[in-house]
């Protein structure tokens, strides 16, 4: 059976506040292998719906609807979209 409280399934996050907003970096799951973090810069009040997207009241889109769809992955799982694209298509390349 498989654990989804296990670490190695989950993304780490960490933020850094910079003039004007945050910086959330998101590195993805150990479980999908060995990949380099990824950012996405918010405005404080971009900030502020995040936060209540990860507290859970809102689903991202519409927490962050002004975001992109590769912007929200990447806040979600810290997948960008070629790495994406590569393991939902199941290739090697």
């Amino acid at each position: 059976m498989i654990d989804m409280a296990d670490p190695s399934f989950a993304a780490t996050r960490r933020v850094e506040q910079v003039d004007g907003g945050y910086v959330v970096f998101v590195k993805p799951p150990p479980i999908i292998g060995e990949l380099p973090e990824r950012h996405v810069v918010l405005t404080n009040d971009q900030y502020q719906r995040y936060l209540l997207w990860r507290e859970g009241p809102l689903m991202i889109q519409e927490a962050l609807p002004e975001l992109t769809d590769s912007q929200r992955e990447i806040l979600m799982t810290g997948l960008d979209d070629a790495i994406f694209d590569k393991i939902a298509d199941g290739s090697d390349e």
